[in-house]
This record gives structure tokens, sequence and C-alpha cells, in this order.
């Protein structure tokens, strides 16, 4: 028996050095796995991520770790992949003279925008198009207006005059000038992107029929036919679909639907003399008095709303005792204005803090811009949420985001901060999108990074925002490499 026990004791002892020799392991190869990513070492944490190491389980935590590290640092290299030269032929072809000083020069500006991977410097993909408008000597040369695009901004103009036409008509807030539209939208995989006989899944966005400015939603056609319709109330709205992949065929999934959309006005005389701000704890203090669905939309929500300390700074010396909430909207919609440049954006999902990167480089696109906005307006007290979409103004349809802030006594107010200030000397019409919103929109979200119904089982290739659509089959996610999309508009 005394035996057994020694026996038995030995086994244990060998079975726990066992399982410690395996953790240490499991631990020293995620420790190497994140130091490669962190240094750029992006091949290297790639073939890491794919050695079949037999101490490692196929479907195990660990493995799925290693295969989340490599995903990220192929992002990387798909949002980064210019090298010096390429920079260089770019701006040539734009009637640029540039060399690798100039390069090094702009680097240190912090105006060219380059990773290191795998020891060499790579390019953001749209880097020389983001410098012609952060460099002042460029933007000249290339005869850019930071501020707006000529032609958007005479449609916008068209609009604003006769949504403060019929508003005035209608009364402060009212739907007015509707628009309708047929949009076709398209979604091909590439062939080979899923092997053959595996199901692909598809969200695609679907116009919001729980807003104000957008009803009337009516689907005309899909393939494949059988779809699965998000409840109305779901935050990020979609249609799903399912599709067997085909040999050396692309996967096309397509969509036809019609929606009403309109414009919306509340003109700043609505606001004038409501109670002032309660300050930073404006928004807790008001919670009692107001619904669950506004109180969802104050406080922090890390990493992207968070009251850092340049938060706090900036919404400090922008905000004077006495203000109204709307008076703190304008000033933070001003500032920004004024601040923070337009460009193009890496990845959402490759950013850890995104207001963070929009204040230390003083740019950013839409959606970085208005997580900036919904920041300062929550920490002064504002509850502030997330809509986007795509902007569906005739010639420039495009992928757009834009935020509501919650005034008294209108409740929802839409705000698109990166629309600026329009080009007009009335301050009614230049302030237009401080408290408005033109008929040109397809809103589908109204929050970001939720849940899908029905819900995604592989991390999302765009974690915050949906716009776009997303992918994914039993194998993993379909990132946006591997397939294409397509938004046809027709106004009726």
């Amino acid at each position: 028996m005394r035996g057994f026990i020694c026996i038995f004791a030995v086994i244990c002892m060998a079975a726990m050095v066992a399982t410690c020799s395996n953790l240490s392991k499991r631990k020293s190869i995620m420790d190497d796995a994140r130091e490669l990513l962190m240094s750029g070492e992006f091949s290297r944490l790639i073939e890491l991520a794919a050695d079949e190491d037999p101490g490692i389980d196929s479907d195990g935590p660990l493995r799925r770790s290693l295969d989340s590290l490599a995903d990220r640092a192929r992002r990387f290299m798909i949002d980064f992949p210019l090298t010096s030269d390429d920079v260089l032929e770019r701006l040539r072809a734009d009637s640029v003279d540039a060399g690798e000083d100039d390069l090094r020069r702009w680097e240190d500006a912090g105006e060219l925008e380059y990773i290191m991977i795998d020891g060499e410097r790579r390019y953001f993909r749209w880097a020389h198009r983001n410098l012609y408008r952060i460099n002042d000597e460029l933007r000249q040369k290339m005869q850019i207006d930071r501020e707006r695009d000529s032609s958007l901004a005479a449609v916008c103009m068209e609009q604003i005059g006769q949504i403060l036409g019929k508003t005035s008509i209608a009364g402060p807030g009212i739907p007015i000038n509707p628009e309708t539209m047929v949009i076709r939208y398209t979604i091909t995989v590439d062939a080979g992107a899923v092997p053959p006989g595996e199901t692909i899944r598809c969200w695609m966005p679907w116009p919001r029929e729980d807003i104000a400015r957008q009803d009337m939603v009516r689907l005309l056609s899909s393939s494949p036919e059988e779809y699965i319709l998000s409840p109305p109330d779901t935050p990020q709205r979609s249609i799903y679909f399912e599709q067997v992949a085909v040999s050396g065929e692309p996967a096309v999934f397509s969509m036809e639907a019609e929606f009403r959309s309109w414009s919306q006005y509340f003109p700043p005389a609505l606001f004038r003399g409501r109670d002032p701000g309660d300050g930073p704890a404006g928004a807790e203090q008001a919670g009692s008095a107001l619904p669950a669905y506004v109180t969802a939309h104050t406080g922090e929500r890390p990493p992207h709303i968070r009251f850092s300390s340049e938060i706090i700074e900036l919404a400090g010396s922008l905000v004077a005792e006495g203000m109204t909430q709307y008076e703190k909207v304008r000033a933070f919609y001003h500032w920004i204005n004024d601040n923070i440049i337009w460009t193009s954006a890496i990845e959402y999902g490759l950013m850890s803090d995104i207001p963070s990167y929009v204040l230390e480089n003083r740019r950013g696109d839409c959606g970085m811009q208005t997580l900036l906005f919904i920041s300062l307006c929550r920490y002064a007290g504002i509850p502030a949420r997330w809509q986007s979409g795509w902007m569906m103004h005739p010639g420039h349809v495009n992928l757009h985001d834009w935020a509501e802030v919650w005034l008294e006594p209108a409740g929802w107010v839409p705000v698109d901060v990166s629309f600026k200030l329009q080009p007009s000397p009335d301050p009614i019409v230049s302030g237009f999108y401080i408290t408005g919103m033109d008929s040109y929109r397809m809103t589908v979200n109204n929050d970001y990074g939720r849940q899908f119904y029905p819900p995604k089982g592989h991390v999302r290739s765009e974690p915050l925002d949906f716009q776009r659509g997303e992918l994914e089959w039993r194998g993993g996610n379909l990132y946006f490499d591997q397939w294409r999309y397509r938004m046809e508009v027709e106004y009726r």
C-alpha cells in the first residue's frame, strides 16, 4: 500500500511538472507573439501562428489568441502596404517633385503616416492624399479646400435653403423635404476565399425604421431569396443571408430596397433660455429624469469614449459657467471645425483610442471627429450617441458617420460635425449641421460596436462601425481584402 501511494505521488508530481511546463511554454509563446506584434515583426508573427506545434490545441485558447494577433498583423499590412518608392511614384504622378529627404521631413512633422513592418517603413495606403490636406505648401499646390468639397457644398446649400424655408412653416424638428431612394447593394466574395461546400454568412447594412428621419423601408428583391431582418431596435441594423461556396466561382449577395429619408432642423432659438447644464456630472444627475434609452448614451465607454486628461482639459477650456447645453454643443462643434482637418483614416479596428489620436494629430475622418465630439459632450453632461450609415448626396455617395445629442425640449437632435460650418455669412445657414440634417442619408446604426442579429461567431472586420457589411464562414472571418461591395442609388 505504501508503495502504491509513493507511485501515485510520483505520477501526480510528474503531471504537475508537465502542466507547469506547458503553462510556461504557452506563456512564453504568447509573450513572443505580443513582442513581435509590438515591434512590427509581422511576418515572423504570422509564421509563429501558422506553426503546427503539437503542444498547441488546434481550437484551444492559445491557438485562438495566436490567430487573433496574426490577424491583427495582417490587417496592419493591408492598411500600410506602400514602400517609399510607391509613395514617391504617387507623388510624382501628381506632379509633386519629391525625394527621400522630403519623406523624412514630412514624417518628422507627423504629416506622412507610416509604421515599421519587418524592419522597413510602410506607409498608409492613402498617406499621399492625406499629405495634400495636411501640408500647407502641398495643399496650396494641389488647390485643396480643407473645409469642404465645393460640389458637395452646392448640394448641401440647396438643401439647407429648402429645409429652413419649410421648417419656418412646419415648425421646429418636424421631418420635412423627403427623398425616396432605391438602393442596390452587392457584395462579391472572391472565388476560393471559402472552401467549396462551406456556408458563407453575410450581414448587409439595412435602413433603420425607428427614427423620425427615415421610414417606408421595404425590400424589393434579394439574392439569395431567403433572409433574416434584424429587429427594428437592433443598434446596428442588418439584413442577413447565407450561401454555399462553389468551387472556382465568386459568391454574390445582393439586395434591392426602397426607403424614404427626411430632413430635420431645430432652430437655435428653441434652446435659448434653457437651464444651464450641471457640469461634468450633468448627464448622471439628469439620469433620474431621463428615460433609459437616453441615459444609455451618457458616461464613458472605453476605449473610444473616455474622459482622458486631454478631453477634460479641452472641454474645460471651451465650457464656461452658466452655458446652456446647446451652447456647449455649439462650442465643441466650432472648435472641431477650426482645429481638426478631415483626412482618410486607417481601419478603426487598428486604433486603440480614436479621440486621443484625433487630438494628438489634429486630423481624422467623419467617425473619428464624431467620437471626439461625443466624448466632449458626454463629459460636459450632454447625452450623445453615434449614428452612421451612408451619405447619399447625388455624386457623393459614401460611408458616413455623425451624432445625435439630447437637448431639451427637442429630444434627440442631429449633429454632423465633419460636415463643418457651411460657406455662408448667415450664422443660421453656416451652422445648420449643428442642429440639423439633410435628406440625403441612409441611417443604419444608432450606436457602434454592438452585436448583430443573428450574432456573428467570429471577430468582425470592422469592430465599431457597420456600413460595408460583414462576412464569415465556419473557419473564420472574411476580411475586407476577400470581398468587394457596391452601392447604387436611384432617386425617385
